[in-house]
């Protein structure tokens, strides 16, 4: 598994670069997970152009987003970031037009995915895990119902979110096999001896303010403790910052581009493990609120706080689960919310911003003590998804993701470590290269400086000796199949020859 995370100024050359690097380091990947903030839809298929000459895309999917990272390191235009799993995993891709109930839309994928599995791999070890990466479009409203779906039909750990753009909400789109699709529900399924575990977070906390919810109707709250729902919800903030209500409406939602009370006190509900999440309000239509999930009658919501020690910390105790993992990669689905409070990269300069936001900034401590390690990537959404046992939610203002225990593998050293086994150099640089990968020996003639008599010497010689193996076709592929397997029969040829050696020595000295 390797991620890539750069911006593109040569799309061409830089998608020849990418699938270079992809097909050197993890041969024919099972998964891709591309996301990119090249929202110039023509200069993005240039890339996928510039890739296909070195790998398929057939096992790639992803979406827009209005920013990526890598610890502190962020790119907010034209920058790409990959997630490449090896070939040896097991995976499945589907990708549904949203033009139907969602519910059927979770179904027909869910359908697909395991039809596929069962159909690839016919034989699944016990010990193989699972876990689903989904990428919704913002358009469809759809994502709470289609998450629910996925989760209880195909039993296994999901995470993903809300393709997003440069806060416009006008250039976001999807992408599956390397294409760019829209309207869509696009999933993927990456399996095997895989270490995982979910991460999520919000980092806001209830207020002692409550309000009942006395009307509503599916998604649309029309009224709070019997008044209507956004007047309701404008008291609710004027009690708790002691600011009159013509400010907090002037300030209430500015574009996602600003700072607003919106972002710094969105309503909450208690889940049903009793910890209080964020409730995604999508818009006010006349004095009702419009969520992004059904909302109850009856049920009760809370005005939410927080501030940026909170917003900062909550991803760093969430990263804590990390220690566990030797070798640990985490990939992270982050409200695009979030970092408009964080981060000025993505807010607008005000000089003469409200007093009541500077507050937000207030703290006793060192906010970078809370930052991110050059091992957590991740990209901006605009909602994040995670199911997990019966938990299942889609939510914003908040954040997902997966931490991946990296293949030992990542750290040996294949070249010292294979002289042990008596390989001579130019069959140690064949093997290196065939690691969980398939070649051809037009690759490997790529990627060594072996002449082509030679290489095909070592090819011939390497699989009469049972090292490497061969898929017949044109061109025929070589891999090599259990590498530990290969290593430890070599290592007991090794010693049953130097025993034979010990055995002639001693005779020889017993002579003389």
């Amino acid at each position: 598994m390797i991620y890539i995370h750069k911006k593109i100024k040569n799309p061409i050359k830089d998608g020849i670069e990418i699938g270079e690097e992809i097909k050197r380091n993890v041969g024919r990947a099972s998964l891709i997970i591309f996301i990119t903030s090249i929202l110039d839809e023509d200069k993005l298929k240039q890339v996928f152009r510039g890739m296909k000459q070195y790998i398929p895309l057939d096992n790639l999917i992803g979406c827009s987003t209005g920013g990526t990272f890598n610890g502190k390191n962020y790119i907010k235009e034209d920058g790409v970031l990959i997630l490449a799993f090896d070939e040896y995993y097991k995976s499945a891709v589907s990708c549904e037009k949203i033009d139907k109930e969602a519910e059927d839309v979770g179904e027909e994928i869910a359908d697909k995915i395991k039809t596929c599995i069962r159909d690839k791999y016919p034989k699944l070890d016990i010990d193989d895990n699972f876990l689903g990466f989904v990428f919704f479009d913002w358009d469809m409203d759809s994502e709470q119902e289609i998450l629910d779906v996925l989760g209880r039909e195909l039993t296994i750990p999901i995470i993903g979110g809300t393709a997003s753009d440069d806060g416009s909400f006008s250039k976001f789109f999807q992408i599956y096999k390397g294409e760019i699709v829209k309207d869509c529900c696009v999933f993927g399924v990456i399996g095997g001896k895989l270490k995982f575990d979910l991460i999520y977070g919000h980092g806001y906390e209830p207020t002692d303010i409550y309000a009942r919810v006395t009307k509503a109707e599916g998604k649309v709250v029309y009224e709070l403790d019997g008044k209507p729902a956004y007047q309701r919800y404008l008291e609710m903030l004027s009690e708790y910052t002691k600011l009159p209500i013509d400010i907090i409406e002037k300030y209430f939602y500015r574009d996602l581009r600003r700072l607003d009370f919106y972002l710094m006190h969105p309503l909450g509900f208690m889940d049903i493990n009793g910890n209080y999440i964020t409730a995604f309000l999508e818009r006010v239509e006349e004095n009702a609120l419009v969520f992004r999930r059904n909302i109850l009658e009856g049920s009760f919501l809370v005005l939410m706080k927080t501030d940026i020690e909170k917003q900062v910390k909550s991803i760093a105790e969430e990263l804590k689960k990390a220690e566990s993992f030797e070798n640990p990669l985490i990939f992270i689905n982050e409200c695009y919310g979030r970092e408009v409070l964080k981060n000025s990269m993505f807010r607008e300069f005000e000089e003469d911003i409200l007093k009541y936001f500077l507050n937000f900034y207030k703290t006793d401590k060192k906010v970078e003590d809370y930052m991110m390690e050059d091992n957590c990537i991740g990209w901006l959404s605009y909602g994040e998804t995670i199911a997990k046992d019966l938990v299942r939610f889609h939510n914003n203002l908040s954040f997902t993701g997966v931490i991946f225990e990296l293949s030992q593998n990542s750290n040996i050293n294949w070249r010292e470590e294979l002289k042990n086994f008596n390989f001579e150099d130019d069959e140690i640089e064949v093997i290196v290269n065939l690691i969980n990968k398939q070649l051809t020996a037009k690759d490997l003639l790529h990627l060594t400086n072996l002449s082509q008599t030679k290489l095909y010497h070592i090819l011939n010689k390497l699989e009469k000796e049972g090292i490497i193996k061969a898929v017949s076709g044109k061109p025929k592929l070589y891999y090599i199949d259990n590498i530990k397997e290969i290593l430890q029969k070599t290592h007991e040829k090794i010693e049953h020859e130097n025993m034979v050696k010990k055995i002639k020595r001693k005779k020889l000295l017993r002579l003389l």
